[in-house]
């Protein structure tokens, strides 16, 4: 999705963020489409649209975040803790591109349980606490997007990022540490390898834009779910 030759990729990506921003929502409510009368008269409300917006709406406000404050760590030079901010929003807009795919597979499959078994994962999963469900394993998410078409190379991107992330020479001896072979003076400081801002800023105009479009792929969705829970939802009655 990235084809960007315009060599300020900072400004780019405040441009995306703009635009992620517009879409944010600030409150959802059920509307009158989402109500049924259920076989045995009742009202009722299919809850599968909050639950997606749930977990959309936080990813999409998360990313934001990231994608600002990286800009703005990029503008004062901070190159690290801007990668790093990177490197979690990559993470951010992969779980986001697989909410959208499990939205579109459960249309196709005409099913909804695995969709909101996955659902139930982003907003109440844990890497730490046994009694609950698994968050989703963003790394093998990742992988997953790396080959959707546009995405080729998000993986290699991502991983690039880590390398700053974790204290590996690229986060620590190449970005603060400069050796000088004449007088055999190590000088220390910020920016000190060859890594610059507008370098590393093509992942985060990267991420935005694909966040971006699958965000709106999910919301279109929508009101599709929402027919099919309530079809589902009949026949289950029946």
């Amino acid at each position: 999705m990235t084809d960007t030759s315009e060599p300020d990729l900072i400004a780019e990506s405040r441009k995306l963020c703009g635009q992620l921003a517009d879409r944010l929502p600030s409150d959802f409510a059920l509307t009158g489409d989402a109500w049924f009368i259920s076989p045995s008269g009742n009202s009722v409300a299919s809850k599968l649209p909050s639950k997606i917006m749930s977990v959309i709406g936080s990813l999409a406000h998360r990313a934001r975040d990231f994608g600002e404050l990286s800009c703005e760590l990029f503008e004062r030079r901070k190159i690290v803790p801007a990668i790093v901010l990177t490197r979690a929003l990559m993470e951010t807009t992969a779980l986001l591109y697989l909410t959208q795919k499990k939205m579109a597979q459960a249309l196709e499959a005409d099913s909804i349980a695995e969709l909101d078994e996955f659902l139930v994962k982003c907003m109440s999963g844990s890497r730490i606490d046994p009694t609950k469900p698994d968050s989703p394993n963003v790394l093998t998410v990742i992988q997953h997007l790396d080959k959707e078409a546009g995405c080729d190379r998000y993986a290699d991107f991502y991983n690039s990022l880590c390398e700053f992330a974790h204290p590996n020479s690229l986060g620590t001896f190449y970005s603060y540490t400069q050796y000088n072979p004449d007088d055999h003076c190590l000088s220390f400081g910020e920016n000190q390898g060859m890594t610059t801002g507008n370098d590393a800023a093509f992942s985060t105009v990267f991420a935005l834009e694909v966040i971006v479009e699958f965000y709106d792929r999910a919301v279109r969705m929508l009101p599709q779910l929402s027919e099919l829970s309530k079809k589902l939802y009949r026949a289950s009655s029946n």
